[in-house]
């Protein structure tokens, strides 16, 4: 009996040491996971990454190579967060009721994204939606105004092809690359002649002016291309999921309080004002777009073209006809994306129209992007939100329209793309914005979708 009585308290010891250690392991796991979090979070503060990029070209080699720790950390960096899609407020986040992905394109401006912030609190029905941000260039205090937002679920995405990650190599600035004006004869062919005695990178292919890449430039269609294929393709949350609709917008944009509610109420009332409407947009880039005492409850229609990409929408029966037509999207000689647009929706998409808001409810605030070569400030253009909040608040009246929508005018004249600008010549960029759009390549034939 003593014996038998032995053997149990051995196995028992044994089954509880077992257990103990198991749960052991898994505690650390766990806080080894948590403490890499946090370690990452953390570094990216302390990291001399920002200045050592700017001086990537230094002779220094302990210089470069402090420079390279921090271009191969932050790579990493870019590809975890990307995989990892955390979700920040994941507790106001509805999977089957949120209708509208706000998708917010960020530079560098750090003014304007805490001004953009403190705006997007004030607008309705907010907390109702997701809202995704996508960097092309890592910033501690960019990222800290984003991870501490409390009022509405929020993911980061990071374009991991940027000229930061790739300081003096395709596809940032290679220094073997062609200058941007190599020659400056205006015939082409005595610019492809220098450019081919230079042995310079893709020399026989300027563009349709005679001019090189400009990284700057095209890094602007690569990101915007590049985070509409990942939300699509690889957000987890979103996959499977046909229903939602897309809100572009950038960092120095402005929307009004009611911005969200009068887009559900475009929506709701599409059947009787526009049926044939592909496209939502919130912005009116013409002066009487102000006039919020005549035009607060109206809207208008128009064929698509760039002029209404101030806060337009893309939904997912757009977006699949827009991936069929991936490679031209990206071989056109055409670096804006949203000529880029234009050229496939007269060409494939049969001019599809488009319903604006004829009061503006979105707002292009700032001055020092990229097509602004003129003196810009930042300072003037706080002023200018100020302005824009005083604005809003002085037509708050007019703002959530309660009858129904009316049409304030049907444009029935299509404006033909007559030509393409240029800026996009160079094989490298094609083959990269291709490979964006590559995971579904191969389903691309079989894609008959009509607007």
């Amino acid at each position: 009996m003593s014996r038998l009585f032995r053997y149990r308290y051995i196995l028992f010891r044994y089954v509880t040491l077992t257990i103990f250690v198991i749960t052991l392991l898994k505690l650390t796991v766990l806080s080894f996971n948590d403490l890499e979090r946090y370690s990452t979070e953390q570094t990216i503060s302390s990291l001399p990454f920002d200045k050592q990029i700017q001086s990537a070209h230094s002779s220094s080699s302990a210089s470069n190579r402090t420079s390279q720790f921090s271009l191969d950390y932050y790579r990493q960096y870019v590809k975890q967060k990307n995989r990892e899609q955390y979700m920040y407020n994941k507790n106001l986040f509805s999977l089957n009721t949120t209708r509208y992905i706000l998708l917010v394109q960020v530079h560098t401006r750090v003014v304007y994204l805490r001004k953009f912030i403190e705006m997007l609190q004030e607008v309705e029905t907010i907390n109702e939606t997701l809202v995704i941000f996508s960097h092309d260039f890592i910033d501690f205090e960019i990222n800290a105004l984003v991870t501490n937002i409390t009022f509405v679920p929020v993911i980061q995405i990071f374009y991991p092809f940027s000229q930061q990650l790739y300081p003096n190599e395709f596809p940032g600035l290679d220094p073997k690359d062609c200058p941007r004006d190599i020659s400056k004869h205006n015939r082409s062919r005595k610019t492809i002649d220098r450019a081919l005695a230079d042995r310079c990178n893709n020399a026989p292919h300027p563009d349709r002016y005679g001019h090189y890449r400009e990284v700057s430039i095209v890094q602007i269609k690569h990101h915007w291309w590049w985070k509409l294929n990942h939300v699509h393709n690889s957000i987890e949350i979103l996959q499977n999921r046909s229903d939602y609709l897309l809100l572009l917008l950038e960092e120095d944009f402005y929307l009004s309080p009611d911005a969200l509610v009068f887009l559900r109420k475009m929506e709701n009332e599409k059947e009787r004002l526009c049926p044939t409407c592909s496209f939502y947009t919130l912005g009116n880039l013409d002066k009487s777009g102000k006039q919020f005492g005549r035009l607060g409850s109206k809207v208008s229609v128009a064929y698509w073209h760039a002029r209404f990409n101030l806060g337009m929408t893309i939904s997912h029966q757009v977006w699949t006809l827009l991936v069929k037509y991936a490679e031209e999207f990206c071989t056109i000689d055409e670096y804006n994306w949203d000529w880029s647009l234009v050229y496939l929706a007269q060409k494939h998409f049969h001019f599809p129209r488009v319903m604006w808001s004829s009061a503006t409810r979105v707002i292009h605030l700032g001055s020092c992007g990229t097509h602004h070569k003129k003196f810009c400030s930042n300072v003037s253009d706080i002023a200018r939100w100020k302005e824009t909040e005083t604005f809003y608040q002085t037509n708050r009246k007019y703002l959530f329209p309660t009858t129904a929508l009316s049409l304030h005018t049907k444009h029935e004249n299509k404006r033909l793309l007559k030509q393409l600008n240029g800026g996009w010549s160079d094989l490298r960029d094609r083959q990269l914005c291709l490979s964006f759009a590559f995971k579904d390549a191969k389903n691309l034939s079989s894609i008959d979708v009509e607007l």
